[in-house]
């Protein structure tokens, strides 16, 4: 009996990870040069993530200021707002992806660039469900880091194989999700207070739980493409270029959990 393999073909839902990517840049490159490693990748995600921490303080500064009166201890005595640079920083973070997957080589830069917009966004984000459930962002930060090492443990021990098959079955539940997230935008264009009832919180908490699992299984795909690259002896500056598609799912995943968070803690 031979061994299913993983051979990265843009399938595990992460765009950083596409089919061009994949054939052109985690390969033997033409001329003999410095290969990435697996440890390589891991600092360059840890650095990336400090640019994120960082701005992440900067998006949470900017969107809270104290109240004028003294309410007592807890999160009451701030208020919350949109900060003025967050559009900004949102637009710039799509497009300065978009760049990076298109050239790779200018990961280093690119996704560097790419964590200090994302971190400012989710800081006030962040500060945004924080003034709505007081020790969430917390919590959200922790089971994000949980999830991420339960997800690399799976795949360490091969206990889930990162095949052609679980790309397919990741890719399809990822499509099945912007089908309902597109039905459920359609719906509250004529029911706007559909969003807040019951019935939409119990859907919410399951379709965020199920879009949580599929996170998970993108990571255990995006471990597959770091190590297929790593075998193949693919070119030093994909370690750059696999820490920003690492970050792309941590950023979607702790967006996920937030989300189902919120949900649980609303009318409690």
């Amino acid at each position: 009996m031979t061994a299913t393999t993983y051979v990265p073909t843009g399938s595990s839902g992460n765009p950083a990870f596409s089919e061009r990517v994949a054939s052109e840049y985690l390969t033997a490159p033409a001329q003999r040069e410095a290969a990435m490693t697996r440890g390589g990748v891991a600092f360059k995600t840890l650095i990336n993530l400090i640019v994120l921490v960082a701005a992440g303080a900067w998006g949470w500064a900017s969107a809270t200021s104290p109240v004028a009166t003294d309410l007592g201890t807890g999160y009451a005595n701030v208020t919350v707002t949109i900060p003025g640079g967050f559009w900004l920083a949102s637009f710039g973070a799509f497009f300065v992806g978009i760049f990076c997957s298109l050239n790779p080589r200018r990961a280093a830069i690119l996704g560097i660039l790419y964590a200090a917009l994302e971190g400012y966004v989710l800081g006030a984000i962040s500060a945004m469900f924080e003034a709505q459930t007081e020790g969430i962002v917390g919590a959200a930060i922790l089971s994000t880091v949980c999830v991420f090492f339960v997800a690399w443990l799976v795949y360490a021990l091969g206990i889930i194989k990162p095949t052609q098959k679980l790309a397919f079955g990741v890719a399809a539940g990822l499509g099945g999700l912007a089908l309902l997230y597109f039905f459920v935008f359609i719906v509250s264009l004529f029911d706007w207070g559909w969003l807040y009832s019951d019935s939409f919180r119990t859907i919410g908490l399951v379709v965020t739980g199920f879009a949580i699992v599929l996170a998970a299984l993108s990571l255990t795909l995006d471990f597959g493409s770091i190590d297929a690259g790593v075998r193949a002896g693919a070119p030093k500056f994909m370690e750059w270029y696999s820490a920003y598609g690492l970050m792309v799912t941590l950023i979607w995943l702790y967006l996920l959990i937030l989300r189902l968070l919120a949900l649980l803690s609303r009318n409690r």
